[in-house]
């Protein structure tokens, strides 16, 4: 995991260098809507049936054009995650709702023309907090970490894909995260196949600002 960590943080050092050296810079600030969902697998009749969560995002960019039609975006966004549940156990049906939120720090390969973006590349998501609840009880505070006495992983990746249309300085796109992550704690389920991953359909409105826009 502190491998992974360190090629992205790499990566995304390196690809920022080559972008800046010769390019135009602009910034944006973007916000919208989180349909979230968790991905089980290895529970068996344990499983529990998930639906989308209705959540947010918000936060800011900056990119860099180093070409006619080509970009860098570089993100640091406050990213609700998580899903509604339904379990099956001992003949009574438990639901309940997790909430997390991450700080994440998308690094976007990005391609406009006419009008038309689309943006692809990988992701890194931080826990900072969040709820939980079931059913008859209150909620409670998330623990991110990787011992079996924690909820969450505290660190999330993946791979991210967005789509949509620019309206001179604003942006309204509709994007896919694909989690690659297992985002339960390494201790819980270390010596199974229990795994977790965090999946995002997203809607959102960015505003740029700042110089060099991108040729359309």
């Amino acid at each position: 995991m502190k491998k992974l960590l360190t090629f992205f943080c790499t990566a995304a050092l390196l690809l920022t260098f080559i972008a800046t050296a010769n390019a135009q810079v602009r910034f944006g600030v973007k916000a919208g809507l989180n349909l979230a969902n968790i991905k089980f697998s290895g529970l068996e009749e344990l499983e529990p049936e998930t639906s989308m969560l209705p959540t947010f995002m918000v936060g800011g960019q900056v990119e860099f054009d180093f070409a006619e039609n080509l970009g860098l975006g570089i993100g640091l966004q406050l990213s609700g995650k998580g899903a509604k549940s339904k379990t099956e156990f001992l003949g009574e049906t438990i639901e309940s709702k997790v909430t997390p939120m991450y700080l994440q720090v998308p690094v976007m390969l990005q391609y406009r023309s006419s009008g038309f973006f689309a943006a692809v590349g990988p992701y890194a998501g931080f826990g900072l907090f969040g709820k939980s609840k079931a059913d008859g009880a209150e909620s409670e505070n998330l623990n991110f970490g990787n011992s079996v006495d924690d909820d969450l992983s505290p660190l999330d990746f993946g791979a991210a894909i967005e789509l949509g249309y620019e309206f001179g300085s604003l942006r309204a796109t509709a994007s896919y995260s694909l989690g690659l992550a297992n985002a339960l704690p390494k201790d819980a389920v270390e010596g199974t196949d229990i795994k977790a991953k965090h999946n995002v359909i997203g809607i959102a409105l960015t505003y740029l600002f700042g110089g060099g826009l991108f040729k359309h």
